[in-house]
C-alpha cells in the first residue's frame, strides 16, 4: 500500500483477491503475500481501505499498489467503568476525553476536508476544527454512493449517524 502522506510503500495484510467464485486471503502475516494457481482477472479486496479493484495477474504484472488513505478518526480508549457518583462536571470531562478526533498524516484536522479513492470518487468529507468533526461528515463507497452520514455538533459530540447499503438505501438510523 502506498502510504498518501510520505509516499512511502507499506505492507498491507488485511486484503484478498477474488477469482470467478475463489478468493484467496493472505496466510501469514509476517509476510502478506497471496499466491494464485494461474494468471488471469481477479479482484483485489482491501479491508483496510474498504476498495476492489479488477487486476489482471500476468507472467509480468504480480502485484498492484493500493493507496492508503491520508485521512483517519483516532478513537481515544477510556475505562468501561468509573464512580457511580461522578458530578456532573467530571462527567463531562469524560466525555469530552472521548471524542473522536480526525487527523491527516498525524496533524489534527481543520476546515473542509477530502479524501479520495484511487479511481478519483470521493471517500470522505467533512468539516473539522482543531481535529474535532463539526456538522456533517460523510462517508463513501467506491461507487461513489454515500457509505455513511455522520452528524456531529459545534464541540465535536455524535449526534446522529445513518448508514447506507451499496446503492445508497437508508439501512440503519
Amino acid at each position: 500500500m502506498r502510504n498518501s502522506c510520505n509516499d512511502s510503500i507499506e505492507k498491507g495484510i488485511f486484503y484478498s483477491l477474488k477469482g470467478g467464485n475463489i478468493e484467496y486471503n493472505v496466510e501469514n502475516l509476517d509476510n502478506p503475500i497471496i499466491i494464485v494457481p494461474k494468471k488471469g482477472i481477479y479482484e483485489l479486496i482491501s479491508e483496510e481501505t474498504n476498495e476492489k479493484f479488477v487486476i489482471e495477474i500476468t507472467k509480468e504484472n504480480k502485484k498492484d499498489t493500493l493507496l492508503f488513505p491520508s485521512i483517519y478518526q483516532y478513537i481515544k480508549s477510556l475505562p468501561f467503568s468509573f464512580k457511580k457518583d461522578i458530578d456532573s462536571s467530571e462527567l463531562r470531562k469524560l466525555r469530552k476525553e472521548s471524542r473522536s478526533k480526525f487527523m491527516k498524516c498525524d496533524l489534527p484536522l481543520n476546515g473542509e476536508q477530502k479524501d479520495y479513492f484511487t479511481n478519483g470518487k470521493i471517500r470522505f468529507y467533512g468539516n473539522f476544527k482543531q481535529g474535532f468533526a463539526c456538522g456533517e461528515v460523510k462517508e463513501y463507497y467506491q461507487n461513489g454512493n454515500i457509505k455513511a452520514l455522520f452528524i456531529y455538533d459545534n464541540e465535536g459530540f455524535l449526534k446522529k449517524k445513518i448508514k447506507y447499503n451499496k446503492n445508497g438505501e437508508e439501512i440503519e438510523n
